[in-house]
């Protein structure tokens, strides 16, 4: 199912992402009085604000981050479609068993030879862990 990605390759992503996440919220615990700007919610809904993703903070700030953007910026385009692709089907975009039509609409993604979109996923984690999960990939313990 992966070619040019190795499912060790991307739970070390989504480690990396687990870490930048424990610091982004350390990172949050230290502001105060962070002026958002107009935030109006409707009622009964969210309203996401920039504080949903992780670049609210610089690489400085956190090594996790610093060590996912090189990494994801180390991946050659096929890789990052392909961990682009189990993003997709853990974030419940596409079933497990539609794995081709996850492949096809992560190399269509008007960003798909950047990583951006995938840095930024607070849910980086969850999302990899279960796409991996979602594909038969993750092996049973014990």
């Amino acid at each position: 199912m992966l070619k040019q990605i190795s499912v060790d390759t991307v739970k070390q992503a989504a480690d990396l992402a687990y870490e930048a996440v424990a610091d982004r919220q350390r990172f949050l615990a230290g502001m105060r009085n962070i002026d958002l700007g107009e935030q109006n919610a409707e009622r009964g809904s969210r309203n996401p604000t920039d504080l949903d993703a992780l670049n609210i903070m610089s690489t400085d700030a956190s090594e996790a981050l610093d060590q996912l953007t090189r990494m994801l910026e180390g991946l050659s385009p096929e890789q990052r479609m392909e961990l682009r692709a189990v993003m997709m089907v853990g974030r419940g975009d596409f079933a497990g068993n539609q794995w081709d039509r996850a492949l096809d609409e992560a190399g269509r993604a008007p960003d798909a030879s950047h990583y951006t979109d995938i840095s930024e996923r607070i849910d980086l984690h969850d999302y990899l862990m279960k796409g991996l999960y979602e594909l038969n990939l993750l092996r049973k313990e014990g």
